[in-house]
């Protein structure tokens, strides 16, 4: 044990010895002397001091006289105002008295209201409520309820409805619509032909007259050929109304939608009226406007407040607008 710290003792000295080295190396090589710098330095500032002391006292006086002599004019001006006319008028000003107040009817008043207060008489502790009546209808009424019983609801079996509208589904789509063409007559025009070749074929004593036959004969294959046009479905004018029609026969329906203020279900509603075009509302006089006001109660004043007139004007001239029977 010994040994160690006798080791330990010189590992010490030794350290001290290198640091005591390692100072004396540093300080040789970076230490500067400024005693001499600081010499120099104040020498300088002694210098500069007594040189701007000198030239400041060299700087010629500043003439303070017309300086002094503003201030002694101001100084006689002030007082040689007059304030006895402002003091006079100041000590002359009297102050209101205040009148006296008279609050003996506010007192009084007070004292009545104190004494009314004083004679209130804050009633005594009610009698207790019995509530078991009212306990016992409550429990008859909670064992009541407890004794409904909701019943369970039963499984509906949609399957066989959902079959039936998938199977009329699948038929709806099955349908073909046949395209609306001329219907070709060839084969009949040919078997006409025939048939009028086979009556001229036939010899016929001269008694017999068959103009007639072939005349009909003529008529009907220029029918076959030349077809009627179907009729079209009458269109009518509803009662009370100028251009209210009975059913959009006239065209496809114009999209009243595009008519600032009318919305789907409006124009569901003025179908049902018989307004199915632009050209009819720009046909509108005021007391056509107050005739269909009259049958949409619940869009009352809104054809002239929208401007429905001007707007179907200018919609009715587009391309895509129905146009009127007498265009």
């Amino acid at each position: 044990m010994g040994f160690l710290l006798a080791e330990i003792l010189m590992l010490l000295v030794a350290a001290a010895a290198a640091g005591a080295l390692f100072a004396y190396w540093w300080f040789r090589r970076y230490y500067e002397d400024v005693t001499l710098e600081y010499t120099r330095s104040r020498d300088e500032w002694t210098s500069w001091r007594r040189s701007f002391e000198e030239r400041l006292a060299t700087r010629p006086q500043v003439d303070l006289q017309p300086l002094t002599e503003q201030v002694a004019d101001m100084d006689a001006a002030v007082r040689a105002i007059n304030l006895s006319p402002v003091l006079s008028a100041v000590s002359g000003l009297r102050m209101p008295t205040p009148d006296t107040v008279d609050l003996a009817p506010v007192h009084s008043r007070l004292d009545a209201i104190e004494q009314r207060i004083g004679a209130i008489r804050m009633p005594d502790a009610p009698a207790p409520v019995d509530l078991e009546p009212l306990s016992q209808r409550l429990a008859a009424l909670e064992k009541r309820v407890a004794g409904i019983t909701i019943p369970q609801p039963k499984d509906v079996d949609l399957n066989p409805a959902l079959q039936r509208l998938t199977a009329i589904d699948t038929a709806v789509r099955a349908i073909r619509i046949p395209d609306a063409r001329e219907p070709d007559l060839s084969a009949i025009t040919t078997r006409l032909q025939q048939m009028q070749a086979h009556m001229d074929a036939i010899r016929i004593p001269e008694t017999v007259d068959l103009h007639p036959v072939l005349e009909r004969l003529s008529q009907l294959q220029t029918r076959i050929e030349n077809p009627p046009a179907p009729p079209a479905s009458k269109v009518g004018v509803r009662e009370g109304s100028k251009n209210l029609l009975s059913h959009a026969g006239l065209g496809r329906p114009d999209d009243l939608k595009q008519i600032k203020g009318v919305k789907r279900v409006l124009e569901r509603t003025l179908h049902k009226v018989g307004v199915f075009y632009f050209w009819q509302i720009a046909e509108w006089s005021p007391d056509d406007v107050k005739h269909v006001d009259s049958v949409l109660p619940a869009f009352k004043g809104r054809i002239e407040r929208d401007h429905w007139v001007t707007q179907a004007n200018e919609l009715s001239t587009k391309p895509t607008a129905a146009k009127s029977p007498g265009h």
